[in-house]
C-alpha cells in the first residue's frame, strides 16, 4: 500500500463512516420530496493518481458531498494534491477545496438499475479548485462513478462502453497549474481501488 495513503488511512476510514451515515441521514428526511424533484445526493472520499510529470508522482485525496439534478448542482469538498516520489511525510504541493458549478451530465446505471436507496450511475461535473495558496482554477471536470458490487452493477462509460471503476475522474484545463508542476492529469482511480462513492435518493 502507498505510504501516503498508509499514514491516511484510518482518519480517511473513519471521515467515510461519517459522511455516508450523514447522507443516509439526509436521505431518510428528505427523499420523498427528492424524489418528486428526481434531486439526488452524491457523496465520495477516495484516492487517484496521475502520471508523473517534472519528476512528480502525482497523488490527490478528494472528499465532498452535495445534491444533484439533470439540470442543477450544490456541492463541494476539500482535496490534498502530494507527491509520492518523496520522502515521508508526502511533499504536499496543493491543498484547498473545491466546488461544483454545474452538471454535465448523470447517466444513471444500465437499465435503471437499484439497490435499497443506492442510485448507482455516473455524474460529470463542472467543478472550481480553490487552493489554499495560488490562483483558483476554473473549469475542471469531475467524474463521480458510483457501483455497487453487492448487487453486480458495474457502470459503462457512456461515451466508449467502457467499464469504469468505483470512483472519481478529475481533468484539470491544460492552461492551469496546479501546484508547482504545469498541467497535470488526468487524475484516475488508483488501482486497487482505495476510497468509496456513493449516489443516493
Amino acid at each position: 500500500m502507498l505510504i501516503v495513503v498508509k499514514n491516511i488511512r484510518e482518519r480517511m476510514s473513519a471521515f467515510a463512516i461519517v459522511v455516508l451515515l450523514v447522507a443516509g441521514m439526509v436521505s431518510v428526511f428528505s427523499g420523498s420530496a427528492r424524489a418528486a424533484e428526481s434531486q439526488l445526493d452524491f457523496v465520495l472520499v477516495a484516492v487517484d493518481v496521475a502520471p508523473e510529470i517534472d519528476g512528480v508522482k502525482p497523488i490527490l485525496i478528494l472528499s465532498g458531498h452535495g445534491t444533484f439534478t439533470s439540470g442543477s448542482v450544490i456541492g463541494s469538498g476539500i482535496y490534498t494534491y502530494a507527491d509520492l516520489a518523496t520522502e515521508t511525510p508526502k511533499t504536499i504541493l496543493s491543498t484547498g477545496t473545491w466546488r461544483a458549478t454545474e452538471v454535465l451530465r448523470w447517466t444513471p446505471s444500465e437499465g435503471g438499475a437499484t439497490y435499497g436507496q443506492v442510485r448507482p450511475g455516473t455524474v460529470d461535473l463542472r467543478v472550481d479548485l480553490i487552493p489554499e495558496q495560488g490562483p483558483v482554477i476554473k473549469g475542471a471536470t469531475l467524474r463521480i462513478n458510483c457501483n455497487v458490487g453487492l448487487a453486480g452493477i458495474k457502470n459503462k462509460d457512456p461515451d466508449t462502453g467502457e467499464e469504469l471503476a468505483e470512483g472519481f475522474w478529475l481533468t484539470i484545463p491544460a492552461s492551469a497549474n496546479f501546484g508547482p508542476t504545469g498541467a497535470v492529469g488526468p487524475f484516475v482511480p488508483k488501482d486497487p481501488i482505495l476510497g468509496v462513492t456513493e449516489i443516493t435518493g
